[in-house]
């Protein structure tokens, strides 16, 4: 009768025996691996399919075009005009532009403002128009609607 570290050893033996070496299972995993790889894309049924039907390819040929003379001479069709010339020498307002004259505001009539709570209230004149120049000396104007009166607060 054997000894249980006999016993055990001989269990190890029979286990690394079933198992192989580790050389042995990296080339089983590579072959694993390889063989799902074909299996997803197919290749191996793919080249199978093709061995059975290989179709035959058609030699297509382009249809022939008649070769067509250069165009003669013509006259133009259109007329050139030139955009207008813009004395500032660009489209648009040129920055900054500076205000030159405060008293020469406009302003709408004066107005009461009253706060939401209806505790404060202050008068104010808001601004209908001023002028400034630009950057060339070309006027520009600010023309400002007519503000709206608000709605009184409910109480």
């Amino acid at each position: 009768m054997s000894t249980l570290e006999q016993q055990r050893k001989a269990i190890n033996e029979g286990m690394l025996a079933k198992r192989g070496t580790g050389a042995q299972m990296e080339a089983e995993r590579q072959a694993l691996g390889q063989a799902m790889v074909a299996r997803r894309t197919g290749a191996s049924q793919l080249q199978d399919i093709n061995d059975l039907v290989r179709p035959v390819p058609q030699q297509r040929t382009l249809r022939r075009v008649e070769p067509r003379g250069s165009l003669p001479p013509q006259k133009g069709r259109g007329t050139y005009s030139p955009p207008p010339v813009v004395p500032s020498g660009g489209a648009g307002i040129a920055s900054p532009l500076v205000e030159q004259d405060y008293a020469a505001r406009l302003y709408w009539d004066e107005r009461t403002v009253v706060s939401v709570d209806g505790l404060l209230s202050f008068r104010i004149k808001p601004i209908k128009e001023f002028t400034q120049l630009d950057a060339n000396d070309l006027e520009v104007k600010q023309q400002f609607a007519a503000p709206i009166d608000p709605e009184p607060p409910t109480p």
